[in-house]
């Protein structure tokens, strides 16, 4: 059976490798179709590592980018219910986190991983919990005596008063969809950190992608209304089951996607 090993890095700090513990010993509990599963932990005080089920594809912000690439034609391109299919993976697994009382604090495309590209039989799971920060360190924030934060997708209330709960968790499953229907764009990509900052704390919002149906986008603004008008992660599944059977499959424009974005850079 072929793993995925997780190590921490050789200069870690005594911190560092005890929160590696403990987050190892955490997910060993996980039982779910959408969540990977840790087959073992490896205790050794000096490299302790994860063994985990591997994901063929890799991590699904680089898959979603690779399909840029792509043309309608080719027979690996993404269609409109291949993302409504990834926004159902994503949602049943943090259904099961939700049940589990789990706040997962960095829920972002990035830390999802995929089976492969066959769509007959491609799952999406949520991923090693953090364990991705060293891939894509251009994600997070680093604020003066604080942990670095995947500020793009913090909810106003985390980013005020670091207050993580599954309401926020909420929030960042929106910023998830945009970033599966954008295919793999940067959320708030003209904007520095602080600009971000100051725009969500004001009330901003990430605009539609042109892949996007409207009710979809509907949800999305759903999970970023304020903390007690968010919907449960039960209630964003149902939505994404009833669009699934009500909205007819579609190419996906790549080169209108990438335009789009660059207007809103502008």
């Amino acid at each position: 059976m072929p793993v995925a090993i997780k190590m921490i890095r050789e200069n870690a700090s005594s911190q560092e490798k005890k929160q590696f513990l403990e987050e190892a010993k955490l997910i060993s509990n996980f039982r779910h179709k959408h969540v990977l599963r840790s087959l073992g932990i490896c205790l050794d005080a000096d490299s302790p590592l994860i063994i985990l089920e591997l994901m063929e594809a890799g991590d699904l912000l680089k898959y979603l980018r690779e399909n840029q690439a792509f043309q309608p034609s080719d027979p690996h391109a993404l269609r409109l219910q291949d993302l409504l299919a990834m926004c159902e993976d994503v949602a049943r697994g943090c259904c099961y986190l939700e049940e589990q009382h789990f706040v997962h604090r960095d829920l972002a495309c990035r830390n999802c991983l995929i089976s492969g590209r066959n769509r007959n039989n491609r799952i999406v799971k949520i991923g090693d919990f953090g364990l991705a920060r060293d891939i894509y360190q251009d994600d997070y924030y680093i604020m003066e005596g604080v942990t670095p934060l995947p500020l793009r997708w913090m909810a106003p209330e985390s980013l005020k008063y670091r207050k993580f709960t599954s309401k926020s968790d909420v929030w960042a499953f929106g910023v998830l969809i945009w970033e599966i229907t954008s295919l793999g764009e940067h959320p708030y990509a003209v904007k520095d950190n602080s600009e971000v900052l100051q725009y969500v704390c004001e009330g901003g919002k990430l605009p539609k992608p042109l892949n996007c149906p409207s009710t979809l986008y509907q949800l999305m603004k759903h999970c970023w209304s304020a903390v007690d008008d968010r919907p449960n992660f039960i209630l964003c599944l149902e939505n994404i089951v009833i669009m699934r059977h009500n909205i007819e499959d579609a190419t996906l424009s790549t080169t209108d996607t990438i335009r789009h974005a660059e207007v809103n850079r502008s």
